[in-house]
């Protein structure tokens, strides 16, 4: 059998595998399997008593389940990876629940129902996993050659999760978050778990209008908001953030850009996902996005991708001119 048809083989295991798992897992979730987990490891027998299944088969299930990595198996008993207590509770389906109208979605030519808050609130509740491509972000900042202390306004704050790996780089840092109610008070809970009490303040409201002061900042942070909002409507939000940056103050972009071939699969169920909740939205085109900023007077900006999982970010840092 030649090297093709073995991998065509491998390719199409894998792809059953993982419908299958996918299958398994949400299977789990109905049924309880998790809950029961949730209070501590059990037997295959002891699952089955709880949600009244078939013993045999609910062992089945949990083998498959351990084969996924969303558990773990000790001898007999079973218990919750690390990886399910990950998932929230605007997640704990995998987004199945999002895609339940995707056959009307694909047929139809209207524009989607419009979801925004609802899908900005979903996503930032999954923020954790941006952090690798966050903490990725600093090394791009050259924050050793910053010589006053960063004072940072965070545009769309959601959970912080791309603004306080920065700040945590200077012991004077401090961040204004800028967002709704719910993702302020989760980006402020974090930033007092990490150290930094009484180093922040907030602006609660849309971060699309809301009022931000003049000439305040060091560094301005706008991450995944304008993958939301028409291209055509970017001048007016980054103008009015490049209003808030003090001259020679720099303005740091991050968002979902083509570009990288391993994030591909990802970048695609993202798009996916957004068009299907934000009528009009499309991923950034950095070529795009650069001349709106020098159109908006900053200098020229630079493009980089974030090379670290999901591998679907890129950045574009721009000094902003007196």
């Amino acid at each position: 059998m030649s090297d093709s048809q073995l991998n065509t083989i491998r390719l199409y295991t894998n792809l059953s595998n993982a419908a299958a798992g996918v299958d398994a897992f949400q299977s789990a979730r109905r049924l309880g399997v998790f809950d029961v987990l949730a209070n501590g490891q059990q037997t295959a027998i002891q699952v089955a008593e709880a949600c009244n299944l078939n013993p045999a088969r609910t062992e089945i299930l949990l083998d498959i389940l351990c084969g996924l990595l969303i558990l773990e198996r000790y001898q007999d008993d079973y218990a919750l990876s690390q990886m399910i207590h990950l998932l929230t509770s605007q997640d704990d389906d995998l987004g199945q629940a999002d895609r339940t109208n995707i056959d009307e979605f694909m047929q139809s030519k209207q524009p989607c129902e419009n979801r925004t808050a609802a899908y900005r609130n979903r996503v930032s509740s999954a923020q954790w996993r941006a952090t690798p491509a966050a903490m990725d972000v600093v090394k791009y900042l050259s924050l050793s050659e910053q010589t006053e202390p960063l004072n940072i306004l965070d545009v769309g704050c959601g959970t912080g999760v791309w603004s306080l790996p920065i700040a945590r780089q200077d012991p004077a840092a401090h961040i204004t978050f800028v967002d709704y109610q719910e993702p302020v008070d989760v980006a402020c809970r974090t930033a007092e778990a990490v150290g930094m009490v009484g180093r922040f303040a907030t602006i609660i409201g849309d971060p699309f209008t809301a009022d931000l002061p003049k000439s305040q900042c060091n560094l301005a942070v706008v991450a995944n908001l304008l993958h939301l909002i028409p291209a055509d409507q970017w001048k007016s939000l980054l103008g009015r953030v490049i209003e808030a940056v003090a001259p020679q103050g720099r303005l740091l972009i991050v968002d979902v850009f083509p570009g990288q071939e391993s994030g591909d699969i990802t970048r695609s169920t993202f798009q996916l996902d957004l068009s299907m909740h934000v009528p009009g939205a499309a991923l950034c085109d950095p070529l795009m996005l650069q001349q709106t900023l020098v159109d908006l007077g900053t200098e020229k900006p630079q493009y980089a991708h974030i090379d670290a999982a999901p591998n679907i970010y890129g950045m574009m840092l721009a000094a902003v001119n007196e």
